[in-house]
């Protein structure tokens, strides 16, 4: 008994080992090397990489350069009107001719050409409208050297009374009030003070002489002495010459 025992156990043993080397034989027959085609696969991805980097490379050379705007037809033709100017004949009375609008409207050119913002790459700039300001100053401009050439008789403005007073407004009736905080030496709290107190444009500090001064002066409470001290008549003569300042009327 003991004997048939060992012999089937014998025979147990033979069988599994005899099963585990089919197995490991049929396993490494049917499975592939994968490591191989992996390469292959890694070696044709980096291939596309390349392709795509390169496409991509040639694609931005291929972009064209920005160029920068060409505004030397705008420089010529100011230079034009500058020396178109420069020509004009002399008049015989220059206190007859006023050429401060003509003065002023140059300094809103330039600063409107200043003012220019940088174009951005591949835009071009509409300088159409620009072009035809130019043209229109132009002809006026020869206009005015045949006026020049011929002044007109330019009668004198009406000859004012002195005054007693400084101007005195009841509010802003001669278009938006300055900013007064302009003049050195006026602030916020200040320039709220002169308005209360019926002063609005630089016109008005312009033409105040010492009495006017003095009279000002005692309405400014703590701010006393601020006229003199900081010369606001001469700052506001220099100011109301400005583009955006109001204009004093003729007929105040």
């Amino acid at each position: 008994m003991i004997y048939l025992l060992a012999k089937y156990a014998l025979l147990f043993l033979l069988a599994a080992a005899l099963g585990f080397i089919l197995g490991y034989w049929f396993s490494r027959r049917n499975i592939e090397d994968v490591t191989e085609s992996f390469e292959d696969l890694r070696n044709a991805n980096r291939r596309s990489d390349e392709k795509n980097w390169s496409r991509l490379w040639d694609r931005l050379s291929a972009m064209p350069e920005p160029k920068e705007t060409d505004l030397s037809d705008v420089h010529e033709r100011l230079d034009g009107l500058s020396t178109a100017v420069s020509r004009l004949p002399t008049p015989e009375k220059p206190k007859d001719v006023n050429l401060q609008p003509l003065a002023e409207k140059l300094y809103a050119i330039e600063g409107a050409i200043n003012a220019i913002p940088a174009p951005a790459p591949q835009r071009d700039v509409d300088l159409q409208p620009m072009n035809q300001r130019l043209h229109a100053i132009e002809t006026e401009l020869a206009s005015l050297g045949k006026r020049l050439g011929k002044p007109a008789k330019v009668e004198s403005a009406p000859r004012r009374e002195p005054r007693e007073a400084p101007r005195i407004l009841s509010a802003a009736l001669y278009g938006k009030k300055d900013n007064l905080r302009l003049i050195s030496g006026v602030g916020p709290k200040l320039e709220d003070l002169l308005n209360k107190n019926g002063v609005y444009y630089f016109w008005q500090v312009a033409e105040w002489n010492d009495r006017d001064i003095d009279i000002i002066d005692e309405r400014l409470d703590a701010f006393k002495g601020r006229i003199g001290r900081d010369d606001w008549v001469s700052q506001a003569r220099r100011l109301r010459a400005e583009p955006g300042a109001a204009r004093m009327p003729a007929d105040i």
